[in-house]
């Protein structure tokens, strides 16, 4: 038997309502659970249409609270950097590195980096030093940005102090204010 012939055995020996189901093409028939998709009914989709651009961000505002006397902020890293190789790259500038970290995202395995890290360089003139040399520099093609941290106050830090003396009670030691 050739083929053709066969396939016209086996829908003879079927029940009429199979014959119905498979005369119907497959793109137009209801989709079934666990059914295999066609790679022809996937490529007939209608190509999507362009997404409009996104407008851009607004300019952030000037971060509140004081700057640091010993940290220092680095952004625009590689994904792939990670807090030795920050430190590496510090110390192989000659500036002295108490402790680097790079910010993680919170969720999923593994942590992946967000791109910018905080650097621990011990002093003033460390910090005057470390973006004099590191601030636009290119690591693994992207220019880094190097600034001055800034110690943000927490406000239940802030709160804290306001409810002591509403109830009567002695002010502790003042909290950092920025001026």
């Amino acid at each position: 038997m050739h083929r053709d012939q066969l396939t016209v055995v086996q829908r003879k020996s079927k029940p009429a309502a199979s014959e119905a189901a498979e005369a119907v093409p497959a793109s137009d028939a209801p989709a079934t659970e666990g059914a295999p998709v066609d790679a022809a009914a996937k490529k007939s989709r209608a190509p999507r249409k362009p997404r409009a651009p996104r407008a851009p961000r607004p300019v952030g505002e000037a971060p509140v609270g004081e700057p640091s006397k010993t940290m220092l902020f680095v952004a625009n890293l590689g994904f792939n950097i990670d807090d030795a190789g920050l430190s590496a790259l510090f110390t192989d500038a000659g500036i002295t590195v108490v402790s680097a970290r790079i910010v993680c995202r919170r969720w999923g395995l593994p942590r992946r980096s967000k791109g910018y890290g905080f650097v621990d360089v011990g002093g003033e003139e460390e910090q005057k030093k470390a973006i004099a040399a590191l601030d636009g520099k290119e690591v693994e093609g992207r220019p880094i940005a190097v600034k001055v941290a800034v110690n943000t106050p927490h406000e239940d830090e802030a709160a804290a102090p306001a409810d002591a003396t509403a109830d009567g009670a002695a002010d502790p030691a003042p909290a950092a204010v920025a001026a």
